[in-house]
């Protein structure tokens, strides 16, 4: 039941740090790549108000990572053991997204790239706070770290909007 709570908690963890990591790229690093036209790529209109729907999709991926790593990873691993499940994961994640992509949805290939970059930094960073959450004693810590991390990540977003 400990276990249970834990995952839970840290999955909702990983979820807010991944919306910052998410907000940072593509709301000010890369805003001016969601300016391009692009045939395929919806208004912007109807981006804004489908954002729930993709941090939605956030959470589930998340949990899917997380799910997958707790399952794998019953005692603590070894850090190049979590290095190694972060890229075969992320490669494979990323690598499936983008060969999707590329089949079916006109969008260039730089566009696609950097999508499933700014994926393969945001399911690592998930990983990360997995790893350290699930086999330590006591998760405050990690909690307010990872508080910190997203208002960090979103005030630098933030920041950049304002100066570009």
């Amino acid at each position: 039941m400990i276990k249970q709570r834990r995952f839970w908690i840290t999955a909702v963890l990983a979820w807010i740090v991944f919306i910052g990591i998410d907000f940072l790229f593509h709301a000010s690093l890369l805003e001016k790549m969601w300016q391009e036209e692009v045939k395929s790529i919806k208004p912007d209109i109807d981006l804004f108000i489908l954002i729930p729907v993709g941090y939605s999709s956030f959470f589930l991926l998340t949990v899917l990572v997380g799910y997958a790593f707790t399952k794998i990873y019953q005692e603590k691993p070894r850090s190049n053991e979590v290095i190694g499940f972060s890229l075969i994961f992320c490669f494979l994640f990323t690598g499936s997204n983008l060969l999707a992509f590329l089949g079916f949805v006109d969008i260039p290939l730089k566009q696609v790239v950097i999508y499933n970059v700014v994926y393969f930094i945001e399911i690592s960073a998930v990983i990360f706070i997995f790893y350290k959450a699930m086999f330590r004693k006591k998760i405050n810590r990690i909690i307010w770290y990872s508080i910190l991390t997203f208002f960090v990540l979103f005030l630098i977003g933030i920041t950049i909007q304002n100066l570009t």
